[in-house]
């Protein structure tokens, strides 16, 4: 199973990242290395949000993500939430369908 762990970022997170960004991005090539962060990034234009997608078999690691995270616990994140995401079309896709599955 998927689940997406958005954040919305604060109004100063450009301005106040770089001392927090390599525990962060440490943290979260860590998860990786585990099989658990699939990817992950900020959205831009603006830098309003970042999205990480995790793969496990509960949202448990993505709270525990955030709830860790440099960057949620020195306030450049404003509101996060973990969702699970039912994936259906991709290489990684966790519940795979294709159309002449439908038939």
């Amino acid at each position: 199973m998927h689940y997406v762990l958005t954040y919305e970022l604060a109004s100063d997170y450009l301005e106040r990242r770089p001392a927090f960004r390599a525990a962060h991005l440490r943290k979260a090539w860590d998860s990786h290395d585990r099989g658990e962060l699939v990817l992950g990034g900020v959205l831009t234009d603006p830098v309003d949000r970042a999205l990480l997608l995790f793969q496990g078999d509960s949202p448990d690691v993505a709270r525990r993500f955030a709830e860790t995270d440099p960057y949620v616990m020195n306030g450049l994140v404003a509101r996060w939430e973990v969702r699970p995401w039912t994936t259906v079309a991709g290489a990684q896709a966790a519940t795979p369908v294709r159309p002449e599955d439908l038939r």
